[in-house]
Parts: C-alpha cells; sequence; structure tokens
C-alpha cells in the first residue's frame, strides 16, 4: 500500500437525508468509499445519513469540498406542538435551521484492511 492510498483519517459526516443521495453520488465518482449509517432524530425526527469516511489526510479537503457543495443549511418553518384554544385555527410556526452537515474529523491510529 503506497502512503497515498494510507488511510490515517476518519471522517465521520451527518447529512441530512435529502441532501445525502447527490453528495452520495460525488464521493462514489471521486473515489472515495464509505459506510453509510441510517438515522432519525433532532428536533424535527427527519432522515439522518451518518457517512464513516477512511481517507488520507491529504484528500481531506477535496472532501470537504464535496460537503460545502452538497449540504446547505437552509431555514424552514416547522409548526410548534402546543395545546391551543379549539377555535385557532393557525397553529403557531417556529423557523429551524435544517440541512447542512456536521463532521467530524478523527485521526487513525492503525487501519488494516482484510
Amino acid at each position: 500500500m503506497t502512503s497515498s492510498n494510507l488511510v490515517n483519517q476518519i471522517v465521520i459526516a451527518a447529512v441530512a437525508g435529502d441532501q445525502a443521495s447527490e453528495l452520495r453520488q460525488h464521493l462514489t465518482e471521486d473515489g472515495f468509499y464509505f459506510t453509510q449509517i441510517d438515522s432519525r432524530g433532532g428536533l424535527l425526527e427527519e432522515p439522518t445519513i451518518c457517512l464513516l469516511i477512511g481517507l488520507n489526510h491529504a484528500r481531506l479537503e477535496r472532501l470537504l469540498v464535496h460537503l460545502r457543495e452538497c449540504c446547505h443549511a437552509r431555514r424552514r418553518f416547522i409548526p410548534v406542538q402546543v395545546e391551543a384554544a379549539p377555535l385557532q385555527i393557525q397553529p403557531s410556526m417556529i423557523e429551524a435551521e435544517v440541512g447542512g452537515a456536521i463532521i467530524y474529523v478523527l485521526n487513525v491510529e492503525r487501519f488494516e484492511q482484510l
């Protein structure tokens, strides 16, 4: 294994489910390998995808370019779940930030491919 292929970092990227498809396509086309973990959570209980991406530190900036291109935070209005009088017609709304990505970069002490 050459030093350019050496996996010495792992990136954990939690992205919104609706943005994950485009990101996975970009990563695959650029030769990144990843493991996907589906989850759900947060304030909105919407689907979230966690990608585990092993890479050489020299490719980290390229990976971050893909994440910035595909994972944009945006604002959305959501109804608030509160008890209201029966005559209230419109539910209260709050503005929430959705989408984007949370990225963790960890150094890998040891990597083996069996």
